[in-house]
């Protein structure tokens, strides 16, 4: 299924050498183009417009597993309904793997509009005891919604299958040892799904968050969790950062000491498993160039999103400019938007 990133990228990359047989994705995100908890018209054309051979992947981002809770409002919950067919055929017949990122919260799950919480380790706290709520039956109940869910994507056209661990969400809580006392036995669960998932012909990845934000939290068994994910069958390990919560600068990195340091990150993850596939995101056109190792790919989201033809013009050109318009939830707005779109006069 894999694409060679050398007959796919602008000649002006291919020359370097850097990006050579690197995947390229379009992470996932929440636009927020809903209607009555369906994507709609937008949804489809923002997706569309955006892929193309030089793409490898869209991941079309946080949709909510079936009987699952959403992030926001404007969360879509993926169900038999055509669209999602539709949203598929329209990513591959533009040249591009059409993939769908399962996600879930709580039934009480609330995100703040910040971008920095003011008692981090309370919400380590509240998070062991949502994940003691629902106990381990529970949490294995949650296991067999991501794989209803995940095989109903299957059937839509949907060729990459990803799971939201990270960020804080509940998949994130229960396959984490230092929250959940059953983790391993959620991560076997999962595990065996996703190698079912592999046997139907699609490629599968998990999202995780390399650190929470907290640092007291973070300065134990970090190396081991992210070593956990890694042992797992999943193609891909997608390496995020930050819990919604805690801190959304390192999930949105901007700042140059965050973005140097989900790269550091990644790549001591990724040099321990070399023979595993890393999907690298935070400003990762512009690092692409401290890439070593091979089994490193590239995750873009606000360049593309600004501007979609940003693989076609190259970095650098019309890109994102940090002007923070697409951080529409926290901006208490219910849609995606960006500055550049109306100061290059685009329609998304």
């Amino acid at each position: 299924m894999k694409k060679i990133f050398s007959q796919r990228f602008p000649e002006m990359m291919r020359d370097t050498g850097v990006l050579k047989n690197r995947l390229i994705f379009f992470v996932g995100l929440n636009t927020g183009y809903v209607t009555d908890g369906l994507p709609d018209d937008r949804y489809v054309e923002f997706y569309r417009r955006r892929s193309s051979p030089r793409l490898h992947c869209a991941i079309i981002g946080n949709v909510v597993i079936p009987e699952g809770h959403g992030s926001n409002p404007s969360t879509p919950m993926l169900t038999q309904d055509k669209i999602w067919g539709r949203i598929a055929a329209e990513i591959a017949d533009q040249g591009t793997v059409p993939g769908i990122q399962l996600a879930t919260t709580w039934p009480d799950y609330q995100g703040m509009r910040s971008f920095v919480g003011q008692d981090h380790e309370a919400v380590i706290s509240s998070s062991r005891d949502i994940v003691m709520s629902i106990g381990r039956s529970g949490a294995l109940k949650v296991i067999s919604a991501f794989e209803e869910g995940a095989n109903l994507a299957i059937d839509h056209g949907f060729r990459h299958i990803q799971v939201h661990g990270a960020h804080g969400y509940l998949l994130s809580l229960l396959i984490d040892q230092r929250i959940n006392p059953h983790a391993d036995e959620v991560l076997k669960e999962l595990s065996e799904a996703a190698s079912n998932w592999i046997s139907k012909g699609v490629d599968v990845s998990i999202r995780i968050s390399l650190r929470t934000g907290a640092e007291n939290f973070d300065l134990y068994g970090g190396d081991e969790f992210n070593d956990n994910i890694a042992s797992t069958p999943f193609n891909y390990i997608d390496l995020s950062s930050g819990f919604y919560n805690i801190d959304k600068r390192l999930i949105y990195p901007s700042r140059p000491d965050i973005v140097s340091s989900r790269l550091d990150e990644t790549l001591a993850v990724a040099s321990r498993h070399p023979r595993k596939d890393f999907i690298y995101s935070g400003k990762a056109m512009s690092n692409a160039g401290h890439l070593a190792a091979d089994n490193v790919h590239l995750g873009i989201c606000r360049d593309i999103i600004a501007n979609p033809d940003f693989l076609n013009v190259g970095v650098g050109d019309r890109g994102c400019k940090n002007r923070s318009k697409c951080h529409y939830f926290s901006r208490g707005m219910q849609s995606l938007t960006c500055a550049l779109w109306e100061d290059n006069n685009d329609d998304k």
